[in-house]
């Protein structure tokens, strides 16, 4: 199971985006089941004007 958790600075929400991906403020979870392959990561992201 691949795990990625972003921080993103521009976007606030609360809820599910799409079947894989749930965001809690700032944060945001995805979650895919690749077989054989195990993650945890983390990403910071933003938006430059």
């Amino acid at each position: 199971m691949v795990i990625d958790i972003e921080l993103t600075l521009n976007r606030f929400g609360f809820g599910k985006i799409a079947e894989n991906k749930f965001q809690l403020f700032w944060l945001r979870f995805s979650r895919w089941n690749i077989p054989g392959k195990h993650s945890l990561s983390f990403e910071i992201n933003w938006r430059a004007k």
